[in-house]
């Protein structure tokens, strides 16, 4: 493996790593905030499950944007902040498969690690509610709404990060989709 290929799995991996504890803290702190905040005590279950519905569909709102950016990171650089959608576009290149293919591949690794993570909330907030009287299962609700909120709001920022970060690239810099297309430079 040439160099460069070497470094873009390492920078991919430690920005992996680095995105998966920051948006976990952040969501787990938001979700956290939310049950200390008292604000949602007030409405009911049926409510609660509409908000926590609606909260999912802000973080994949989030989720989308930041999916396109990271599209844009691999096209551009050969990096990813997620592991698997890297190794899934990688997957993809070494098939030959067409630039939807690699678009689809990328996009399922990145979801895919997303929906995996969802499992560990899920266990802890309804088996903390299980297992304790200080946890309810309407503040388990009331977690997960919040959790949902602070990945959303997570999601975009890294999208808009991302996005910025590919954007400052020179002109005439190498990138992945130029070799790609078999230019060898952007332009």
């Amino acid at each position: 493996m040439a160099r460069a290929g070497l470094l873009s799995w390492v920078v991919s991996l430690g920005a992996t790593v680095a995105s998966m504890y920051a948006l976990d803290a952040f969501a787990a702190v938001v979700g956290a905030a939310a049950v200390a905040s008292d604000l949602l005590t007030p409405v009911g279950t049926p409510g609660l499950v509409a908000l926590l519905l609606l909260s999912y569909a802000a973080w994949g709102g989030g989720l989308h944007a930041n999916v396109r950016a990271n599209w844009a990171l691999l096209t551009t650089t050969g990096t990813s902040t997620n592991i698997l959608s890297k190794a899934a576009y990688e997957l993809a290149r070494r098939r030959r498969a067409g630039v939807r293919a690699h678009r689809v591949a990328a996009a399922t690794g990145y979801v895919g690690t997303e929906l995996a993570k969802e499992v560990p909330y899920y266990l802890g907030a309804f088996g903390a509610a299980v297992l304790t009287d200080s946890i309810t299962s309407h503040e388990a609700l009331v977690f997960l709404t919040g959790a949902n909120l602070g990945a959303a709001l997570y999601e975009y920022l890294l999208a808009r990060a991302t996005g910025a970060f590919v954007r400052r690239r020179r002109p005439g810099q190498l990138t992945v989709a130029a070799v790609h297309a078999g230019r060898g430079r952007d332009g």
